[in-house]
């Protein structure tokens, strides 16, 4: 059975043996504040998996800085842009090429983020 790379045992992500007591298993307690930043503990106690709620709980930031920059880049070189058909063109391209850039550093930031400590 393969795993995946959202779910992994919790030994790959903390030292168990140093968080248990006397030989015996740590509490779950223990285990969860023991786990990094990003990660829950699974019912079966035994595997954790990725917090998909940390993602969108600071989505918010990434969303509002897009917009607030865009807002100033636009207000900055409104002036710039020629009248007409010509600016309208010219504002969609610059679009495109933000969109474009945007899906090549977006999904590199999203792995960065998403990598499993090691």
């Amino acid at each position: 059975m393969s795993q995946s790379p959202e779910r992994v045992p919790v030994e790959e992500l903390v030292d168990v043996a140093a968080l248990g007591e006397d030989g015996r298993p740590p509490h779950p307690a223990r285990l969860r504040a023991a786990l990094p930043r990003g990660w829950v503990l699974e019912d079966d106690g035994k595997h954790a998996r990725r917090d998909l709620r940390l993602f969108f709980r600071e989505g918010w930031i990434l969303l509002v800085g897009l917009v607030s920059f865009g807002a100033i880049a636009l207000a900055t070189f409104w002036s710039v842009f020629p009248a007409g058909m010509a600016g309208l063109l010219r504002f969609l391209g610059l679009v495109v090429v933000l969109l474009l850039v945007g899906g090549v550093v977006g999904p590199m930031i999203t792995r960065a983020l998403q990598r499993r400590p090691r």
